[in-house]
């Protein structure tokens, strides 16, 4: 099968100078059938240094591994869906996230909770084992650019 690459679809600046982003990992199945998928991503940076009321050694295991920045991502997708439908169940994923979502990833102190709980997610995957952070690790690397 051939590899497909995401496509970014969409930009949205929102209020806390965060954006997101849509990606589009829809391919062709076969016939007049596709799976449709519409990733939401939004690219959250690692302080340099300490950041307070985080525990170093958390947020630790995140730069190490990657780098300074996580993102936040939710895919939606659907199969089997008839070719002259894609577009519009696309614009209709898109719309749907950005009203259900749009408050909490707006909220002015998204970014600081989102990096705390997760550095405390990462830290407790590392003491599990290397198989576990390295599947942890991988749900918080953005899309390929």
């Amino acid at each position: 099968m051939q590899e497909h690459k995401p496509i970014l679809i969409e930009k949205v600046n929102l209020p806390n100078g965060l954006t997101l982003e849509f990606w589009d990992e829809s391919r062709h199945l076969v016939g007049d059938r596709w799976y449709v998928g519409v990733r939401a991503v939004v690219g959250i940076d690692i302080p340099d240094g300490e950041c307070e009321g985080f525990v170093e050694e958390y947020i630790k295991v995140l730069r190490e591994k990657l780098g300074n920045r996580i993102y936040f991502q939710l895919l939606e997708e659907r199969n089997f869906i008839a070719e002259d439908e894609v577009e519009t169940l696309k614009k209709r994923l898109m719309e749907v996230f950005i009203k259900n979502s749009l408050n909490y990833l707006s909220h002015p102190d998204f970014s600081r909770r989102f990096l705390l709980r997760k550095s405390e997610e990462a830290y407790k995957k590392k003491l599990m084992g290397p198989d576990y952070l390295a599947k942890f690790i991988d749900t918080l690397k953005g899309p390929e650019k």
